[in-house]
């Protein structure tokens, strides 16, 4: 339940094909990279924080690593426990938008098919 909205009346019944498909596999993907990167952007923001109140900012000669190190523990997080949730979040949010796109191109193609009309292109 998200603030008193049960999540079920948020997101669409979504026939389980869709989840295969390619678009909805590239969205997963987009929704994960988005929350990995929002994770590294946030424990930077964190570690400059920390590191300016404690004055041992100055001079980090492996700041870059510290940076990938952090991004890498990011994608990781995300993409082996599923991360906090928030890719999957998005990810229901739009995947009614992708069903719908789909169902949309069958129906004109029927459409189009039905009125002799060459659906080919």
């Amino acid at each position: 339940m998200i603030n008193g909205i049960s999540s079920s009346r948020i997101v669409r019944d979504v026939p389980p094909e869709v989840h295969k498909t390619e678009e909805a596999v590239k969205l997963k993907e987009a929704c994960q990279q988005f929350e990995s990167i929002l994770w590294a952007k946030l424990w930077k923001d964190m570690r400059n924080s920390a590191m300016s109140i404690s004055g041992s900012d100055k001079g980090r000669p492996y700041q870059q690593m510290e940076e990938l190190s952090l991004e890498m523990a990011s994608d990781d997080l995300v993409a082996g426990s599923g991360g906090a949730g928030l890719w999957k979040m998005l990810y229901d949010s739009m995947i009614g938008k992708v069903a719908a796109d789909q169902e949309a191109r069958a129906r004109r193609a029927a459409d189009e098919s039905a009125a002799g009309l060459d659906v080919r292109g």
